[in-house]
């Protein structure tokens, strides 16, 4: 399941293409992670209000030709979800009318539903700081609150609704501009971590191998070791890599895709709307039920069961070798699949060797993480938060400036100079260096924080930056900007 993908506005009037890229008109569209990426409803398609009165000023990130192209930014996408449609989007459309006061800012609104993200992860960070803590087999006499995946679904259900409700907030104050669109996909970005640790969690997957934490004679008997899907991946900590990397995954393609056309359809069933649902879900089973079953082998068993019953088919040898979570992990991936098939042919056919050459940071990004993982299968077990939040800062990185690019139509640089200390990383490991575990984790550690210190402050000067541009104010809709003219 995903979490990143970009919501799109309603009732969107027809577009100019973006960025001399492939024309991209349409017309009377609904609302759109990923990811899990933003609201559909982060920015309204009438940006002609916002007027700039000083074009001279030199900024450090901000080019003379995206000084010039930001305020003309006109967003294309749409929502296809019928869920988006019959429920979430009117749900969100009455908390703005009855609920929302007008001098509430809509990037408030995004802040306020990343904010309840970042708490249930704490929460869950506190109580599982390892992500593994929720599973019995390995703690035993530790008791994890099952009230903490309460919190977690709430959180996400909270989370979405807010999503949607930034850009209705726009469009009912008049305060639409590119800057709600990139602020809140910059949160959708920074959230997909939340969920899948999370969800991690909640499903008691121990990121690594058994043996390594109970050794031989214990381990070879728990669930794990009977896990065909884990058996088949390359074992627990390749469950849980996926469970991070796919919408990530998502998320970038998505950005990626509109990038080059200039739009955002989500399908009849995507991450920021069926897929939050569903990792909501997942976190209320997990309180209900407790997070061991999820470990359980009871819902393919009695399909089996269902099956040999009725005489359809036999699939005994498959019994108590499916965990519950080995459902949701296969889901994610051909969930993934149908992402991946329906959109990268289509983008490098139409745009060739520019669409290959601007995935190649991505695939980087990929590979490296992949091979430092496959090199040290225990890294998970040892630094599992710190691993998240790098993986996590360098997916923020990429996406954050891809989406910068296609609203001011420049190009993106494939030289992703922070991506560099994993590269090479992930280059020695499998030439053979060995590294001591401190070695290796003190080097992560050191490298994770540098990336977000270097991340708070580029992205702050970036805000604002956009804000000085546009002559508005990042969380204020209420005081006039000095270089703010209205119509």
């Amino acid at each position: 399941m995903s979490i990143g993908n970009n919501k799109v506005a309603e009732d969107l009037n027809t577009q100019p293409s973006q960025g001399g890229k492939k024309d991209t008109t349409m017309g009377d569209l609904t609302t759109p992670a990923t990811s899990f990426a933003s609201s559909s409803d982060s920015m309204d398609a009438n940006n002609s209000s916002i007027q700039v009165k000083d074009t001279n000023t030199q900024y450090y990130y901000l080019t003379p030709n995206a000084v010039k192209k930001l305020p003309n930014y006109q967003y294309n996408g749409a929502d296809l979800s019928l869920l988006y449609k019959h429920v979430l989007s009117p749900l969100a459309g009455w908390c703005v009318d009855h609920l929302t006061p007008t001098w509430l800012a809509p990037n408030t609104i995004t802040s306020i539903g990343l904010c309840w993200m970042i708490t249930s992860y704490c929460v869950v960070w506190y109580f599982c700081p390892r992500l593994y803590e929720t599973n019995t087999d390995m703690n035993s006499e530790y008791v994890v609150p099952s009230a903490i995946f309460l919190l977690n679904g709430c959180a996400m259900l909270i989370y979405q609704t807010l999503d949607n409700m930034d850009g209705k907030q726009a469009r009912k104050t008049g305060s639409s501009s590119p800057l709600g669109l990139l602020f809140d996909h910059g949160c959708d970005a920074l959230n997909s971590i939340f969920g899948s640790a999370n969800w991690i969690a909640a499903m008691a997957l121990l990121p690594g191998s058994v043996n390594d934490l109970l050794g031989e004679a214990s381990g070879s008997a728990n669930v794990q070791h009977k896990s065909y899907l884990s058996e088949l991946l390359g074992g627990d900590i390749m469950l849980a890599t996926f469970l991070i990397l796919c919408p990530m995954i998502a998320f970038f393609v998505s950005t990626w895709e509109q990038y080059f056309t200039g739009k955002l359809i989500l399908p009849p069933f995507n991450g920021p709307s069926e897929g939050l649902l569903m990792g909501a879900m997942l976190s209320f089973v997990s309180y209900a039920y407790g997070p061991m079953i999820w470990q359980e082998t009871t819902w393919t068993d009695g399909v089996i069961a269902f099956l040999g019953d009725k005489g359809l088919m036999t699939f005994s040898a498959m019994e108590g070798r499916v965990r519950n979570l080995d459902i949701v992990v296969l889901s994610s991936i051909i969930a993934l699949i149908q992402e991946l098939m329906g959109k990268v042919p289509s983008v490098i056919r139409s745009y060739g060797k520019e669409a290959m050459r601007t995935l190649l940071p991505h695939l980087l990004f990929l590979i490296s993480t992949l091979l430092i993982i496959i090199n040290d299968s225990t890294i998970f077990l040892r630094i599992p938060r710190t691993m998240c939040h790098l993986i996590s800062g360098l997916l923020v990185e990429q996406v954050t400036q891809l989406m910068i690019d296609h609203v001011v139509e420049e190009k993106f640089s494939t030289f992703r100079w922070v991506l560099l200390p994993q590269v090479a990383l992930a280059a020695a490991m499998t030439a053979g260096v060995v590294f001591s575990n401190e070695a290796l984790d003190t080097f992560i550690i050191a490298y994770t924080i540098f990336l977000w210190v270097f991340l708070v402050v580029k992205l702050k000067i970036q805000v604002n930056e956009i804000c000085d541009v546009l002559g508005i104010w990042c969380f204020d809709i209420v005081t006039p900007h000095p270089k703010s003219k209205k119509d």
